[in-house]
């Protein structure tokens, strides 16, 4: 099979997990366990790599095709992106995956000089570390599950001598048996790449210096990429002063603002024409037509969709898992939305692809003709505010009854905010409630038994996300096909390009002098 052109390249990432485990020597050993689906095209996947100085004789990957371990062509260092490793696959893996199938990639390398002294804390060091992402040219719409894990030095058991970074808490924290570690993790859905390579899932621990042999101080740090100068005179000595827990080995880069603006253009299926400023908010839009006002990910609003029905009784899921298998209980729905999702589902209880994005595409333009005469911006803040009040009147229920009911109410206006599995876990897991729920329902599944106020609200973030993922194959890879219908990209005369071609065709500007890396598969 002859090479592809870049413009070929095309996937998914269903789940990407990584683990990062910090040893005594002051590397890291890091593994990831990447999950990709429907694949138009790929010859192979690159790793961004936190600094120049990873050890590419300690690199191993493999993949697994349909339950089927197979080897790689052996790892060696990339020439798509600035710091990373490649791995190509072999070409009955090529032949056996492209076309819409699917594969999981494992891989492992060593990296040094990854644990620093914290310069504000004495006694004080860790490690920050943003997990690979890949180019939204050719990756089809967010990626599904992140989860990543730092694995702590041996030794440490106490987790109140472990800290994480100014506003990046960790969603757990506990001792791993099986390794005998305490393991810090992190976990988000819904996770747009774009946003992932400026640092906005980056992961990081912190500990006391005595729990390893060897670490470094960032202010002596040697030049990882031939870039000159250390940390604070790259990135200034108030900035890094700013941050109480700061971890230097920066796995961060970020794409060149045209590339941005590119990704962010193939995902903007909303632009309504006839905004008048000054006009005051449209107020009497349903969530669903809301959500799309605030242009919340197409996969978002079709789960919306789908749990308004089962809400109503004019739906009822015979079967959760991929394809999931729906009954209808009504032709007609109370929006002409809602009719249109009706119909889209056939006659197996499937939900068919195409029918579905025609539903989106006319949910967007009859949103955008209703917007019409009104003041968009002043819109999206109106309806901001009600998702805000929607988890407020959650987290100040007064009995474990009312929780129960108000969660249930306003669970489709909380769908809206951009995190709603990280808010979920912040301010709704923690509350202390015990909730009878014999006879409720989450979004229109039966609940049996007592729960929590925590299982009760894990309940509904699970059914956000199955129903994300098993509804069709590759949901997010809708936007790109409902864009070119509600938003088309104009037509331009071609003219060259300063994106390297082959393999990757990817380019990247780094953020910082310090640990510079393109930590994006550009395949």
């Amino acid at each position: 099979m002859g090479q592809a052109s870049a413009a070929d390249y095309s996937f998914s990432v269903a789940e990407e997990r990584v683990n990062v485990t910090v040893l005594q020597d002051g590397s890291v050993d890091i593994d990831y366990r990447i999950h990709f689906t429907d694949v138009g095209y790929l010859d192979g996947v690159d790793i961004g790599m936190p600094n120049s100085l990873y050890d590419l004789s300690t690199a191993t990957a493999k993949v697994i095709v349909d339950g089927t371990e197979q080897a790689t062509r052996t790892p060696y260092t990339s020439p798509w992106i600035d710091t990373g490793v490649a791995v190509d696959l072999l070409p009955s893996t090529i032949s056996a995956i492209q076309g819409g199938g699917s594969f999981t990639l494992l891989f492992h390398i060593n990296n040094p000089h990854m644990v620093y002294s914290n310069p504000t804390t004495e006694g004080q060091a860790g490690v920050k570390f943003t997990p690979t992402w890949f180019d939204p040219e050719y990756q089809n719409g967010n990626t599904g599950l992140l989860n990543a894990s730092i694995i702590l030095p041996e030794s440490l058991t106490d987790p109140s001598e472990v800290t994480w970074l100014t506003n990046q808490p960790f969603d757990g924290l506990f001792m791993d048996a099986g390794k005998g570690k305490m393991v810090a993790t992190w976990e988000a859905t819904d996770v747009d790449p774009a946003s992932q390579s400026i640092g906005a899932y980056d992961v990081g621990a912190g500990f006391p210096i005595g729990y390893v042999a060897v670490y470094y101080d960032p202010s002596t740090n040697p030049d990882l990429n031939n870039n000159g100068g250390d940390l604070f005179e790259d990135l200034g000595v108030l900035i890094a002063l700013l941050f109480p827990l700061i971890f230097v080995a920066i796995f961060v880069s970020i794409f060149v603002s045209a590339l941005r603006g590119a990704s962010k253009r193939r995902m903007d299926y909303f632009e309504p024409k006839l905004s008048v400023v000054g006009a005051g908010p449209r107020r009497d839009l349903t969530a669903v037509e809301a959500a799309v006002v605030l242009e919340r990910p197409l996969e978002n609003v079709a789960t919306m969709i789908l749990f308004g029905l089962l809400r109503k009784k004019m739906v009822r899921v015979v079967d959760e898992s991929y394809p999931m298998q729906l009954q209808k209980l009504a032709e007609v729905g109370e929006h002409t939305y809602e009719t249109d999702y009706l119909k889209a589902i056939g006659k197996d209880g499937k939900v068919v692809r195409n029918a579905l994005r025609d539903c989106l595409v006319g949910l967007i333009k009859a949103t955008t003709k209703k917007l019409e005469g009104f003041d968009v911006n002043v819109t999206k803040t109106y309806y901001s505010s009600i998702v805000d009040q929607a988890w407020k009147q959650v987290t100040d229920a007064q009995t474990p009854e009312e929780f129960a009911s108000v969660l249930q109410q306003s669970n489709e206006w909380m769908m809206l905010d951009k995190n709603y599995e990280g808010r979920m876990r912040r301010t709704v897991f923690p509350l202390p409630v015990n909730i009878p729920t014999t006879g409720r329902t989450v979004n229109g599944y039966p609940l049996a038994g007592p729960s929590s106020g925590k299982n009760l609200a894990q309940d509904y973030v699970d059914r956000v996300r199955d129903a994300g993922k098993n509804v069709v194959n590759d949901l997010r890879g809708l936007t790109g096909q409902v864009v070119s219908r509600t938003n088309p990209i104009p037509i331009t005369s071609a003219s060259s390009s300063g994106y390297r071609g082959g393999g990757g065709g990817h380019s990247c500007a780094c953020a910082c002098a310090c640990a510079c890396a393109c930590a994006g598969g550009g395949r």
